[in-house]
């Protein structure tokens, strides 16, 4: 086998594996991404079930304080 070929030969298996290499880092990345956008979805399902509850315990405030206003107008109308 000629030198070129041999040089030929060992630059293209360098190259392919530098290709390979780059290959799995790549599948890690994705594999870390995929578990990561797992856990915001989760993180994001549980901040909108915290604010759906936050928003009901505001609306029964709200009402509570309508309530209590409604009664102490009643109170005074009646003095």
């Amino acid at each position: 086998m000629p030198l070129l070929e041999i040089s030929v030969t060992v630059v293209a298996e360098k190259l392919i594996q530098a290709l390979e290499a780059k290959v799995a880092d790549l599948i890690e990345l994705s594999r870390e991404l995929n578990r990561e956008n797992r856990q915001l979805k989760v993180r994001a399902a549980e901040l909108q079930r915290e604010r759906r509850e936050l928003l009901e315990r505001q609306r029964k405030a709200q009402s509570h304080v309508n309530n209590t206003l409604e009664h102490l107008r009643k109170i005074e109308g009646t003095q």
